[in-house]
C-alpha cells in the first residue's frame, strides 16, 4: 500500500497542509496513521476522498453537506435515489439565488439609469444628497 507523507498528499490534491488539518479536525478525513518517527501518513483514499470533496465543493456543496454524505455512505444509508434528491435541492437553491441576484442586477440597472438621467427621481436626489454628491 503506498503511503503519503502530508506535504505529498497535499501537492497530490492541490490543496494547501492546513486544508488537510481542518478537514481532519471536522471529520472530513479519517485520523491518518503515523510513521515509526510520528509522521502522518496517508493513504490512496485519502487522495481519493480529497478529489471527491473538491469536485463537491466545485458543484457547490458545503463541507457540512459533503460531511454529511460521507458518513451517509460509510454507514449505507444514503443511495442513488437520496443522492439525487439532495442534487435537486441543490439545483433549488441555486436557482433562487440566481433569482435574488437577477433581482439585486435589475435594482442596479435601475439606480444607473436613475442616475444618468438629466431630471433624477426624488428618491435618487436624496440619495445623492445623503452620500454628499448633488
Amino acid at each position: 500500500m503506498v503511503q503519503y507523507l502530508r506535504g505529498e498528499i497535499a501537492k497530490l490534491a492541490n490543496v494547501n497542509i492546513e486544508t488537510l488539518r481542518y478537514y481532519e479536525k471536522h471529520g472530513l478525513l479519517p485520523a491518518p496513521s503515523r510513521s515509526a518517527s510520528g509522521y502522518r501518513l496517508y493513504t490512496e483514499d485519502v487522495l481519493k476522498r480529497l478529489t471527491f470533496i473538491q469536485n463537491a465543493k466545485s458543484c457547490g456543496f458545503t463541507l457540512k453537506e459533503i460531511k454529511k454524505a460521507l458518513i451517509q455512505s460509510a454507514d449505507g444509508s444514503i443511495n442513488i435515489t437520496d443522492f439525487m434528491a439532495v442534487i435537486d435541492r441543490k439545483i433549488i437553491s441555486i436557482d433562487l439565488e440566481i433569482a435574488k441576484r437577477e433581482q439585486t442586477k435589475h435594482r442596479l440597472t435601475e439606480l444607473k439609469s436613475g442616475l444618468q438621467k438629466a431630471k433624477k427621481h426624488s428618491g435618487v436626489q436624496e440619495t445623492l444628497q445623503m452620500l454628499n454628491m448633488e
